[in-house]
């Protein structure tokens, strides 16, 4: 979101860090970034946070398409 949800959110300074690189452009909807390009994150809990635009459990929350799988299930 651009605008970020109301809630604070520990991910925030990440999003505004992409937003200044251009790596998160603004989406053609008016309340949303889009990626411009691949970015590789060192934490999968900050990749969710900063996707889903809140906190997030990364192992818990990313699934393999294959087969729904959690990294979590995967990787223990």
């Amino acid at each position: 979101m651009r605008d970020g949800s109301p809630r604070v959110k520990r991910d925030r300074e990440e999003r505004d860090r992409l937003v200044r690189q251009g790596v998160l452009v603004p989406d053609t909807d008016p309340h949303l970034y889009r990626f411009s390009r691949d970015h590789l994150f060192g934490s999968s809990s900050i990749a969710g946070g900063i996707v889903k635009d809140g906190n997030c459990s990364g192992p818990q929350s990313w699934r393999r398409p294959s087969d729904g799988k959690s990294i979590k299930d995967v990787f223990g």
